[in-house]
């Protein structure tokens, strides 16, 4: 008998770094991107595009708090311009309501979409653990569609993960002229560069787990905001981010116009990741990619648009997102 202990050992030692060789395998192979991909059915005509908006709107049912259904601002016909606004996660279209408001007011009109899994009355909802990848990217082409009908010019401007559906759009649809994109979360800023990919691949595989946050950040957050956070919903996000940088390496941009709008402050995007994804859209030469920076110094939060927020300077902030939606 103890002439076999040796060997069981050995088989024991070979299975356990086996495993962990197939789980070091799985977890460091790249996830597929290839059932991700753009399905462009822009609208041509105004009523076209108000159809297309009322079917969207068909998606807010009663699960939906009111006050964050998608919304559009129009003028009674098509415009010149025509403003795209996507929200960040966990948040809604109320998120944008006085800028959006004030951009109507200068004659744009105004789509602001709700996106997937977002805006419900639950704010305790694990609705984002279902949240895939291919699913944000379907919503930013539908949200595109829709636009193209209701002007001559689109411009979108998108935060966080709205940020990162712009980054989407920019690459994929050349019905936008200008896209700015703000804060997009294209990983986490704790994690230096080489365990984002690490990260991503253990967030989408593992199962959903929701994280609750604390009562405090909880009581600081705007009323409809959700207070637990969805690891897949993360996992999801980094995948779809890693998609546009894998195409952002191989073709230009089909926006002619793009800017980054950076936050100093900001201590929830992974700023390298950002820096890189530009990196690879000016190395075509084709697109123009401007960038605006608020410094530290003047304290902004990571959400720079919802003026319900603690952080929040609108006095500041909107002025320099209306100049830039409007080329000035």
């Amino acid at each position: 008998m103890s002439g076999t202990l040796p060997g069981r050992r050995w088989l024991y030692l070979i299975g356990g770094a086996g495993f962990a060789l197939g789980v070091g395998a799985v977890l460091g192979l790249p996830p597929r991107t290839h059932h991700i991909r753009p399905a462009a059915r822009p609208t041509s005509a105004y009523d076209e595009a108000r159809a297309r908006f009322a079917a969207l709107c068909a998606c807010d049912d009663a699960s939906v708090l009111p006050a964050c259904r998608s919304y559009l601002l129009d003028h009674g016909g098509p415009t010149d311009s025509v403003v795209l606004l996507l929200h960040g996660m966990t948040s809604c279209p109320l998120q944008f309501d006085a800028l959006s408001r004030q951009l109507h007011a200068a004659g744009h009109t105004v789509l602001v979409p709700r996106l997937p899994r977002n805006g419900l009355a639950d704010r305790r909802t694990d609705a984002l653990g279902g949240l895939r990848a291919a699913e944000m990217a379907a919503f930013g082409d539908e949200a595109v569609d829709i636009a193209a009908g209701l002007g001559r010019r689109v411009t979108v401007f998108g935060l966080s993960a709205g940020g990162l559906v712009a980054a989407w759009i920019a690459q994929h649809r050349p019905e936008t002229a200008r896209v700015i994109i703000a804060a997009p979360f294209l990983g986490i800023s704790s994690f230096a560069m080489p365990y984002q990919a690490l990260l991503r691949n253990v967030l989408v595989r593992m199962p959903n787990l929701m994280i609750e946050d604390a009562p405090d950040e909880a009581a600081a957050k705007p009323g409809y905001n959700y207070v637990r956070k969805a690891t897949r919903s993360l996992g999801e996000l980094m995948l779809l981010g890693e998609c546009v940088l894998r195409e952002a390496r191989r073709t230009p941009p089909a926006a002619g116009e793009i800017v980054l709008v950076n936050n100093a402050a900001d201590i929830v995007i992974n700023h390298q990741l950002v820096a890189l994804l530009a990196k690879r859209w000016r190395s075509h030469g084709q697109a123009r990619v401007d960038e605006y920076v608020f410094s530290a110094e003047e304290q902004l939060g990571h959400d720079i648009i919802d003026p319900r927020q603690k952080t929040a300077n609108p006095d500041l902030v909107y002025p320099i997102m209306q100049q830039l939606i409007e080329r000035r």
